[in-house]
């Protein structure tokens, strides 16, 4: 595979007489509805823990990874593009990303309705980023209708505090700008 295509082809083997679904990688895949799947989220989001949804965001950030000859070395678009492409294939929604001055945000489009304040998708893409880093990264809600802001995690909490409060994107990147943005 090329960093610049991306085959979903063959990306799914359906073993119907075994009754399971590997992907390319060999590792076995479970077909759920986000309706079966909503409660669990919204479950670990009212307890507080996230850690399952931002593993899987990293497994998918690996699967994007292992496409390319190296995300670390492929153009920032390749990277981006491949991860679009995977969280697409896992039917998470449709990604963009875009600059707003030195930050990035990520959109997703037909994110399914995990839990109400959107935390859920946040984790998984968190998980992904920072696999497709190799660093942490947070993702934080800034919008009802599926924008991120992508964050250093200790800054992730004061982040939501502010979109909670109601601030848009260009006031809370002007925030983290600091008194200079003025």
């Amino acid at each position: 595979m090329t960093d610049t295509a991306f085959d979903p082809g063959g990306f799914f083997e359906f073993d119907l007489a075994r009754g399971a679904v590997r992907a390319r990688g060999g590792e076995r895949v479970l077909m759920l509805s986000d309706g079966a799947l909503a409660p669990l989220v919204a479950a670990a989001v009212k307890g507080g823990d996230l850690t399952a949804v931002r593993k899987l965001g990293k497994h998918l950030g690996e699967a994007a990874a292992s496409g390319l000859a190296s995300a670390a070395d492929s153009p920032p678009e390749v990277v981006l593009g491949r991860a679009a492409d995977v969280l697409a294939l896992f039917g998470w929604g449709r990604l963009t990303i875009d600059r707003w001055g030195d930050a990035l945000s990520a959109r997703v489009d037909d994110l399914p309705a995990l839990d109400d304040s959107h935390l859920g998708m946040a984790a998984l893409l968190g998980g992904l980023f920072s696999a497709l880093a190799d660093r942490d990264v947070a993702c934080v809600p800034v919008s009802g209708d599926g924008l991120f802001l992508l964050v250093d995690p200790s800054i992730a909490q004061q982040v939501w505090k502010w979109s909670r409060a109601g601030d848009g994107v260009p006031a809370i990147v002007a925030r983290l700008k600091g008194p200079e943005a003025a």
